[in-house]
This record gives structure tokens, sequence and C-alpha cells, in this order.
């Protein structure tokens, strides 16, 4: 009775088939480019085919691999014991690869500068045990190589490298799960359809002679691809980078065997084996430069969301005793104001109780604080939620400025708030608490950079739409930076210290644009500053 169910073992035959099938089709073809005594050529994608199959099939494919390299060979016309050897010897490069790549901590996402450089070493390490085996086996069975032995070794060596560079990452990103671009509209594939056709015609002109003029062919260097490659790096990942690599893989060599582009020519009039041995290294420090590109990038994509994770997890952690704390504050507040209507004129009970007020705003701030991060770490995860309700502007903006006058009278401030008269009245459907958030940030900042002046709101319908504006006498804010303080962790210079983190501006711009609106600012050094808040009646989050 089979330790397998039949499920697993039709799978498993699948498996072996595909390999075998894709096997002998790839080798086909790559045998077509002048191959030296039939069997070496410096294309040779089934390395990487095969390097991918133990990778991430385990070692029980071997067998598909060794039968499609000795059928493959077999049909070259050397003697079957020679393709015995030759077939041994590139399941061996596949199976000691991997293995190598396990020692050494690969991770077959190759999301780690780390993974590609350990990748590309194993490589060229494990590719020279095929080279040897096939060189050996040639050398053994008296076939003759016009080129000597140490050419036809390099030219096995650089195909199977390319071979194993080109394909393998390539199968590595389209059959793990990778992280999806974060859109994938219209926009998304019509970028990706112009970064392929501006390959293949860079391509084209640097490998096939497409522009004969003088002055293109000038420019017409290799490193005219890389800012297309590194295109392809930073806005399609590893996928996009493979795929990228395999397009101008295929133009480079196609063109070159031909007898045309740059690497085609030269002093010494190279032969088909010196021209493709040149394209073949020129494509080898691209493709490992441009992954290495795309695992650093794909690691600081990771340190982001570790931070954000962290935040996240933090901000949590920390609310719970932090909302555990003010209770027991309030608590206390209530009793010793009780304590204090009770006890006889000149008891001692303001001390203690000046203290539970100042340890009730200095935990009411640090809520704040810890709001702020929650917020951002639910802006960069893209998991803000609106909770929309119809919202009296007059009224809320009354209640804003109620809550924050005490507030405003201890720096000197007064906070002024005028509505104008409509025949529409100023209401919105809008996630108040949000809104509010965003207002009252605006104050609390007019109330810290105002230099004790006045701080007027205004607010104002036109429309289907509605302005607030927030407005001080305070320092200014400079044209230079009127655009930096809307970003995260981001501060107006001021000679006086002020606290917080610097995620307010940034987080109400964010909670305005998941409304439909806008939040802008007009100041001038030493005049104030203006804040406008332009919003919808109706919210109406971006698509």
């Amino acid at each position: 009775m089979s330790l397998y169910p039949a499920s697993a073992r039709i799978r498993q035959a699948a498996a072996l088939v595909g390999v075998l099938v894709l096997y002998v089709v790839t080798a086909k073809l790559g045998l077509r480019f002048d191959a030296l005594a039939g069997v070496a050529t410096t294309v040779w994608p089934p390395t990487g085919l095969a390097l991918a199959a133990i990778c991430l099939g385990g070692r029980r494919l071997w067998p598909a691999i060794f039968l499609g390299a000795f059928l493959v060979n077999a049909g070259t016309g050397i003697p079957l014991w020679a393709t015995f050897v030759i077939a041994t010897g590139n399941t061996l490069e596949a199976v000691l690869a991997c293995r190598l790549l396990g020692l050494l901590g690969w991770r077959p996402e190759m999301d780690r500068v780390h993974d590609v450089l350990v990748f590309a070493l194993t490589v060229l390490l494990a590719t020279a045990v095929s080279a040897s085996t096939g060189t050996l086996a040639i050398w053994l069975a008296h076939i003759p190589i016009k080129d000597g032995l140490g050419l036809f070794w390099m030219v096995w060596w650089v195909g199977d490298v390319l071979g194993a560079l080109l394909i393998a990452p390539a199968l590595f990103a389209w059959i793990i799960r990778q992280p999806r671009p974060t859109s994938l509209r219209l926009r998304f594939w019509v970028e990706a359809l112009l970064l392929a056709s501006g390959l293949i015609l860079v391509g084209a002109s640097v490998f096939y002679d497409l522009f004969p003029l003088k002055i293109v062919r000038l420019a017409r260097g290799s490193y005219s691809l890389w800012p297309l490659l590194i295109w392809a790096v930073v806005r399609f990942r590893l996928r996009g980078t493979t795929l990228a690599l395999l397009l101008v893989s295929l133009v480079a060599i196609s063109g070159t065997a031909s007898g045309h582009g740059l690497f085609a020519g030269g002093t010494l009039a190279p032969t088909a084996h010196e021209r493709l041995f040149r394209v073949q290294c020129f494509m080898a420090v691209t493709a490992v430069s441009m992954m290495c590109l795309a695992a650093a990038l794909a690691e600081r994509r990771q340190a982001i969301l570790a931070r954000d994770e962290f935040i996240s997890i933090a901000s949590h952690e920390l609310k719970t005793p932090l909302t555990a704390l003010r209770l027991r504050l309030a608590t206390a507040l209530r009793l010793l104001s009780a304590e204090k209507k009770e006890s006889p004129p000149g008891d001692r009970l303001d001390r203690p109780t000046r203290a539970v007020v100042a340890a009730t705003a200095t935990t009411d701030r640090l809520g704040r604080l810890i709001d702020d991060l929650l917020d951002v770490s639910r802006l960069t995860a893209h998991r803000l939620e609106l909770h929309l309700e119809e919202v009296s502007l007059p009224e809320m903006l009354a209640d804003l400025a109620s809550r924050l006058r005490e507030q405003a009278a201890e720096s000197g401030s007064t906070i002024s708030v005028t509505v104008e008269s409509a025949q529409l009245p100023l209401v919105g459907v809008w996630d108040r608490g949000r809104v509010e958030q965003v207002i009252t940030n605006l104050l609390s900042n007019a109330i810290k950079y105002g230099n004790g002046g006045l701080i007027t709101v205004e607010a104002h319908g036109e429309g289907d739409r509605v302005a607030i504006s927030v407005r001080d006498q305070g320092i200014g804010i400079a044209r230079a930076d009127q655009d930096r303080i809307f970003r995260a962790f981001e501060r107006v210079e001021s000679p006086h210290r002020v606290g917080g983190l610097g995620l307010g501006l940034y987080i109400g711009r964010q909670i305005v644009a998941a409304h439909g609106g806008t939040l802008r600012v007009s100041s001038e050094p030493g005049r104030g500053a203006t804040f406008v808040l332009d919003l919808p009646r109706l919210a109406h989050p971006p698509a």
C-alpha cells in the first residue's frame, strides 16, 4: 500500500513531466546558438529551470532533470556514456546549488541583498560542476574542439551562469506568493506597457543598430538601458525586474547572435561565441545589480512595515494602562472635590487637587500623542475608516472654541468664530470626530505659535463645498517650509520649544483627503499663518 494518496502521486507525476518537457524545450532552444561540439552554448536556460525546480519542488524532481539532460544530449550524436556523464553533471549542479543555498540561509523570495549575493555566488560555484563534468566527458570521448578545452569550459560555464541568474529568479518571483502592487488599475498596465516598449526600443537601438545615424550611435552605450531597468525595479518590484531582465536578455542575445549591436563589433572581429560571451557578461552584471537594488528596496519596505507595526502594537499596549490611569485620576479628582466642599475653610486640600489636575492634563497629553501614533499606523496601513453623519458646522465650531478658550487664555490668545450667513445652512455629512480632530489641531497650533494674538476662525459655504479658515498672528511659516510641515514628524521651526511629534498636520491632511477635501496654508514669516480646510458638503472619499 502506498504511503502517499493518489492525488499526491498524480501531482508528483505531473511535476516530473512538466519539468522534463520544459527542460527539453528550453535546451533545444539554447542549442540553436552555435553550440560547441553540439553541447556547449552560452545560452542555456535549463540551468535556471532545474535550479528553481529543485529549490521549490524538492530533490524528488531530480529524475526529470537527469532524463531531460540525457535526452537532449543524446540527440547531439555524442556517445551514450558521455551523455550519461553530462546529465549527471547537470543534475548535480542543481542539487548542489540548492543544498548550498539552504546552508547559507538563502530565501527564494530574494527580498534581501544577502539572498541575491548568496544566490549569485552559489551559482558561480555550482555551475562549475556541470561545466567541468561536461568538458571531461567531451575530452574522454575524443570529440574534437577547434577552439580548445579552455574556451569550451568557459562557454559552458557562462551559459549555465546566465541561465541560472535570469531564469531561476523569474520563476521564484512568479511562483512564490509576492506582495501585490497597491494598484492594478488601468494606470498600472499603461505604465507597464510604456516600460516594455521603452526597453524594446532602447534595446533594439543598442543591440540591433536600429538607428544608424552617427550621433545616435555615439549615445547607444549599454548604460542607456539602466534608467529603464531601475524604473522596473522601483515601480514593479522583483517580478517586474525579472521580466524586464528577461526582455532585455532576449533582445541583447538575438541581436548580438545575428552580428549586430554594441557587442558584435571590435578590432579583432570576434567570433559568435566571443560576441555572446561579451553580452552574457553584461547581462550577468546587470542582472545581479538590478536584483540587489530590488532586494534593497524590499528590505526598506519591510523595515517601514515593521516600524509601523511596532508603532501600532506599542500604541495599543500603552492605550490600555493609560485609560485605566485616566479613570483612577478622574475618581481621585472627584473625591478630592467632594472632600474640599465638606472640609472647613483653611483645610489644605488645594495642593493635592492641583496635583491631580496636573496629572490628568499630563495623561490627556500622553493620550493625544498615542492617538496620533495610532492614526499614523492606520493611515500607512490604509485602514482609516470614516463614520459619516450629518454635522452642523456652526454648532461644531462653537463647541470647539469653548473647549479651547481656557487653553488659549493661558497663552494670552483669544478665539473668535465667524460663520457667514447663507441661504443654505452650513451642514455637511462628515465624520464629526475626525473633522473635529483636524480643526482642534489647527487651533492648538495657532495657540502654540500665535504669540498670544487673536485667533480667527471663519466658515462660509459656496455651492456644494464648505471652507473653514484658521488664522493666527504668530511667527508665520517660510514658503520653503509650507509643504514640509504636512509631512510626518515635521514641525515649524520656533525660537521656543514646542511639544508634539509633528504628526498633527500630516494626519489632518490625510483625514481631509479621505473626505474628498483639501488642507492648505498661506503664510509669511512674522505675519501669522492661515490654514484653509475645504470640504465637500457630502464627503466622497477618493477612489
